[in-house]
């Protein structure tokens, strides 16, 4: 039976630890918060009872993911790395030049969505494309890891900025495109924060990176603008919008479907030896970790 290791029980449990069982996997996973049911508190452990693994995907905190993709690159075929991947794109270049026996993907898992193709025909007809994640109230746990720049790399621009970058990667040819402007700005204070409705505030921690961030892309004859905001009072409002010469089309996105999550591993796998695939990849992550390491 194929083997997946999962480092990592918030997000890995709910979502990747189903759809890999879907897929047959046997699925080990490791979380030091022993309270979480993980088969091992440590890596080390994990390692030394399983040896080797088919995929691994990594879900923990943002500086933890380059040690660790280090760790299980020469023990697994494929190892995907929760957004918003590593540092900077030199460290990610780095990683895939020093494993090149090792298949490596910033997990962009809103490009397998079903409307996907859809969303294609209608950019290809637009003058104007909107995605925009915006929430009334959503800053993660303020005052923890999510909300100190050395250990998060930066705020609303790693944790959700990245997903309006895969989606403008896959609906178009990035690589044609010119970028008209990008903010990154910090809205917020700790000291202001009340709730959240995403964990608890800790008013004894750090608040130092940024809660809005917007992109400005030109591509062709169609502009792209990208928006994340954590908190904006306002109201939780999470699209893509198309605006074409006589007619305009709204999407709601809400969280992205498990299928698709199911989709991009099972693409993945099926292209294990197809290095046009994985030259793609690369590229993708590449330009994505350039936009955000630059803000």
């Amino acid at each position: 039976m194929k083997k997946a290791l999962i480092i990592g029980l918030g997000f890995g449990l709910a979502v990747y630890k189903p759809v890999l069982t879907q897929l047959g996997y046997e699925v080990i996973t490791v979380d030091m918060d022993t309270s979480k049911g993980a088969d091992f508190s440590n890596l080390d452990d994990a390692i030394r009872v399983h040896g080797k693994f088919d995929t691994v995907n990594i879900c923990t905190p943002n500086f933890t993911h380059i040690k660790l993709a280090r760790k299980v690159a020469a023990l697994s075929k494929i190892v995907f790395v929760e957004k918003p991947g590593v540092a900077n794109s030199e460290a990610w270049r780095q990683l895939c030049f020093d494993y090149p026996e090792t298949r490596f993907m910033m997990v962009k898992n809103n490009q397998y969505r079903d409307t996907i193709e859809q969303f294609k025909l209608l950019a290809d007809q637009s003058h104007t494309v909107r995605v925009v994640w915006n929430n009334k109230n959503r800053i993660p746990n303020p005052g923890s890891w999510f909300t100190t720049k050395e250990l998060a790399f930066g705020g609303v621009s790693r944790d959700l900025m990245p997903h309006m970058l895969s989606y403008y990667v896959a609906l178009t040819d990035y690589t044609k495109g010119n970028k008209l402007y990008s903010n990154a700005i910090q809205r917020h204070e700790l000291e202001n924060l009340i709730d959240t409705d995403y964990g608890t505030v800790n008013h004894d921690g750090t608040y130092n990176v940024d809660d809005f961030c917007e992109f400005e892309f030109k591509n062709g004859n169609t502009t792209w603008v990208l928006t994340a905001n954590w908190k904006d009072n306002l109201a939780d409002d999470v699209y893509i919008s198309f605006d074409m010469k006589n007619s305009a089309a709204k999407f709601v996105l809400g969280l992205c479907p498990e299928s698709a999550y199911k989709s991009m591993i099972e693409n993945a796998v099926t292209n294990l030896n197809n290095d046009v695939f994985w030259k793609e990849q690369l590229q993708q992550d590449l330009w994505i970790h350039r936009q955000i390491e630059n803000l």
